[in-house]
């Protein structure tokens, strides 16, 4: 899913709680990108800018995913796993070493 949206080989997010959270403007939009979770972009350029799971996703849900390309300082963040390995593309290595989930059956849109 992550590849349909962003239009890239792999996202990169980082989790944070919704009550951290501090939004500036009103271009965000949103849409349900599957049948447990909603993504959000700029709603004037286009950008990917979150992925949140609904509560039937067993994820917890007061927090929110953001696209670490769109924060401001995104060399401060360091990834720490990869999630939905099945769909990897043959030549996307980075992160050699870092621990490994498949997408669970259930949450195909």
């Amino acid at each position: 899913m992550c590849q349909r949206a962003t239009g890239s080989a792999f996202a990169v997010l980082a989790w944070v709680k919704w009550d951290d959270v501090g939004w500036h403007g009103d271009t965000q939009k949103s849409y349900r990108s599957s049948p447990i979770a909603r993504r959000s972009f700029c709603g004037e350029c286009g950008t990917p800018l979150t992925l949140h799971y609904d509560e039937a996703s067993g994820i917890e849900t007061d927090e929110v995913a953001f696209h670490v390309g769109t924060l401001d300082h995104p060399e401060r963040v360091t990834p720490d796993h990869h999630y939905g390995v099945e769909s990897r593309l043959p030549w996307a290595d980075c992160g050699a070493g870092l621990p490994e989930q498949q997408t669970k059956e259930s949450w195909d849109a």
